[in-house]
């Protein structure tokens, strides 16, 4: 699916997109929050935040003094966020990861929950990734299911066929080319996580 049509679908099913059944317990991501050596008081760039489930989750580990800032290239998608979660969902930002242009080396830590197979140009998304981390920082890459079940329902969703977790040594290879180390991939029955430091 072209950037443009994919755009367009979240916008679209942004108003119902929490109403389909997803891998979103609150138990399920209050799990998988806490495999995020995520500093309290840090500020977190929540990448591809849609309507903002994981959003309270990474707030409560950064604690009062942390800031949670909210990218999405779907503006509705922001705006159901905004309206739901309120204070969480407070700093946003309507824009393309791959693009995205906030100061370098800023943000403490990167989380993509649940859409990095949505990111059009991989590479390049972990590249500005990098860039935007400060020294030390690390990128979270998670879901709160398997690889291989979220890309079977990718690929029975027309033009989302290539919207796919890539396998293990290609996901090592894409985070190592944008300059990343200390990598490691988790692929659990239910859950998935990848982590690499800057």
């Amino acid at each position: 699916m072209d950037k443009k049509t994919s755009r367009q679908y979240f916008n679209q099913q942004a108003v119902t997109w929490d109403e389909t059944e997803r891998s979103n317990a609150p138990h399920q991501l209050a799990a998988l929050v806490e495999r995020l050596h995520i500093p309290p008081d840090s500020l977190v760039l929540d990448i591809g935040s849609g309507t903002g489930v994981f959003v309270p989750y990474i707030q409560r580990k950064v604690g009062r003094k942390g800031r949670v800032v909210c990218v999405d290239y779907a503006f509705n998608m922001l705006l159901v966020a905004r309206s739901k979660n309120n204070n969480h969902c407070s700093n946003q930002v309507c824009a393309e990861i791959e693009t995205a242009g906030f100061q370098p080396g800023i943000f403490d830590s990167a989380v993509c929950y649940s859409t990095f197979p949505h990111f059009h140009d991989k590479l390049h998304a972990l590249e500005n990734m990098f860039r935007l981390l400060s020294p030390g920082g690390s990128v979270f890459i998670c879901h709160s299911a398997s690889r291989q079940f979220i890309n079977a329902i990718h690929q029975n969703i027309p033009d989302f066929q290539d919207h796919l977790i890539p396998a293990k040594d290609v996901m090592f290879d894409l985070l190592k080319n944008a300059g990343f180390i200390k990598i490691t991939i988790e692929e659990g029955a239910d859950s998935y996580l990848a982590c690499a430091q800057k």
